[in-house]
């Protein structure tokens, strides 16, 4: 397994990029879960070919995109 994954909150559905190898704190709604191999979505060595899965995966619609702005606005 690569030491980057792509992996995605089973609870938010936010993807997001991460070296962890036992949990995750999902940048999305702030959950911390137990990561397991079937969560990782991508994984590779090399930071720059994840990043570029990840782009994609968000580019076509698969997961949820937020900018970092409308993450943490107090606007509902």
């Amino acid at each position: 397994m690569g030491k980057y994954k792509v992996v995605k909150c089973p609870q938010c559905g936010f993807a997001e990029v991460t070296a962890a190898s036992k949990s995750v704190r999902c940048f999305g709604c702030g959950r911390i879960w137990q990561l397991k191999s079937e969560m990782i979505l991508f994984s590779s060595e090399e930071i720059e070919k994840v990043q570029g899965f990840l782009k994609k995966l968000k580019q076509c619609g698969e997961v949820e995109y937020r900018r970092a702005a409308e993450m943490f606005s107090k606007d509902p």
